[in-house]
């Protein structure tokens, strides 16, 4: 069914839950053994039709695992993923599979991951903007990404106990930039990072306010719904806190704009019950791979980290498993702002990775083929892929103006039609020689989550939009990060060829 078709009219409920949320945080807060770097929440909805057909495939799912039930609830604790999907017995494996079974095409979704340390430097970077010279955000992504890894507890008890902030972060700078001169092919962009910030921190805010925010997760529900044109909603969270005492989720909800929203206890509302189920499932992915990325000593710190194998021992069932946790995760009602973080994001990347890559295997013989520990090297190389495109793509300024659909296609500003189901565009014509062929291209985009690059070329007084070959995507965000800069590349003569079995472009 079409998503989108006529949102203004139909009238939506949704639930909210959360997982990995921390009231307060502080350094006995993050020291915990059960701590994690991400807070996740989680929202679904239906559209009033469906909901009643949602809860009673649900009260049935409840009837088939009654033993399960914990004063008439789930809880996700029972369900184990220290190495993903691999870790679940025959029971559990049968107690995924048919709750994401739950979730099918009616089904609205929206997630959110966000890193419970850029928070706080946040805070201290607050009075900076991007500059000619220093990129902000590359720097509070990084210095973010950093803390994550290293947790250097210097630095975190100068943060929570009113310390020397400044001089900590000075001071772990200075040895990182010592310690990774042992591996430099490895360090060295590490390296730059740490002298940038040296530069900076002179001037930086010493004035800092820990408080866990609980607006920001509703920032891209608010977006979401903008974005799938939808007006007429009611959304219930959890209750917490006192009975009539409005709790401090349901504060920030109204405040960041959402209407009609209310509180009310998940034992009356089956939806709040899914949203948990899935938020402890999506946290429990993120937490357990933070776990193995995270930096254990200084000497792990200057080696390759990579998944261990056992992520990579799974049967059949379980890649199903995989294959329906992509398709609600990346498939499923797709939209811009399904998903969303703040800036430091490589938990979800890794997170969506990982799902990218075993949905890549048609079916468990195709994945045998290839030994645990090279599954672990191609995954790594995938994450690694990913996240430096992501990266990348943070000079690239222009606001997100999602489309919204009322049809199978829309026209981009060159006037090409483009299709929601991108894969309904033909690849542009390569040849396979360094010579190539020449297009004169209007411009330069990606489908998607920045997941498929396109190029709208003029031929013959025709304008049509061609996908192009996922290699340059590289290529597509750094054209568009330039425009970005002030920079308009197109529209242009571009050559593309192939040139020493990688495919090419070069403006010409």
């Amino acid at each position: 069914m079409g998503i989108h078709e006529n949102n203004k009219e139909k009238e939506y409920i949704f639930y909210y839950d959360e997982s990995e949320h921390s009231r307060k945080i502080n350094q006995k807060t993050i020291q915990a053994n059960n701590y994690s770097n991400n807070f996740v929440s989680v929202i679904i909805g239906y559209n009033k039709q469906q909901k009643e057909i949602a809860e009673k495939r649900f009260n049935n799912f409840k009837d088939k695992y009654q033993s399960r039930l914990v004063k008439n609830e789930f809880k996700s604790t029972s369900i184990k993923l220290k190495y993903g999907f691999a870790s679940l017995n025959k029971h559990n494996i049968s107690f995924v599979n048919d709750f994401l079974d739950l979730i099918d095409g009616d089904t609205l979704i929206y997630f959110s991951i966000l890193n419970k340390i850029e928070y706080v430097i946040n805070q201290l970077f607050k009075d900076y903007e991007n500059g000619i010279l220093t990129d902000m955000d590359k720097m509070r992504y990084s210095i973010s990404k950093f803390i994550s890894l290293y947790r250097p507890q210097n630095i975190i008890e100068a943060i929570y106990n009113d310390g020397d902030i400044v001089g900590e972060l000075r001071r772990f700078s200075k040895e990182r930039i010592e310690a990774n001169k042992s591996n430099m092919n490895l360090k060295e962009k590490e390296n730059e990072m740490f002298n940038s910030l040296l530069f900076i921190l002179d001037d930086c805010n010493k004035d800092i306010k820990i408080d866990w925010e609980y607006a920001i997760s509703f920032e891209g529900f608010k977006k979401y719904l903008n974005e799938k044109g939808i007006e007429k909603y009611q959304l219930i969270l959890d209750k917490e806190g006192y009975e009539g005492e409005e709790s401090k989720t349901l504060i920030a909800a109204k405040n960041i704009g959402l209407e009609n929203v209310i509180e009310d206890d998940s034992k009356n509302r089956i939806g709040i019950q899914i949203a948990d189920i899935l938020a402890g499932i999506i946290s429990k992915f993120v937490k357990t791979l933070e776990i193995n990325f995270v930096y254990q000593n200084i000497e792990d710190a200057t080696s390759k980290k990579i998944l261990p194998i056992e992520w990579f021992r799974i049967n059949s069932n379980q890649l199903i498993l995989y294959k329906k946790m992509y398709k609600i995760i990346r498939q499923m009602n797709n939209a811009w702002f399904k998903s969303y973080s703040g800036i430091y994001a490589d938990d979800i990347v890794q997170f969506t990775s990982l799902l990218d890559y075993f949905n890549n295997y048609e079916n468990i013989s195709d994945y045998e083929k290839i030994d645990f520990k090279t599954h672990s090297e191609y995954y790594n190389t995938l994450v690694c892929t990913n996240l430096e495109e992501y990266f990348g793509s943070m000079s690239f300024k222009l606001p997100i103006v999602p489309i919204v659909s009322e049809g199978e296609f829309y026209y981009n500003k060159k006037g090409a039609k483009c299709y929601f189901d991108w894969g309904k565009h033909d690849f542009l014509k390569i040849p396979n020689t360094e010579s190539g062929e020449i297009y004169n291209v209007l411009s330069v985009g990606f489908f998607g989550k920045m997941e498929q690059p396109n190029v709208t070329i003029e031929s013959n007084n025709l304008i049509k939009c061609y996908l192009l070959p996922i290699e340059l995507l590289s290529w597509t965000i750094e054209c568009v990060a330039i425009s970005n800069m002030g920079t308009n590349l197109f529209p242009s003569q571009v050559k593309f060829g192939v040139l020493e079995n990688q495919y090419c472009a070069e403006l010409v």
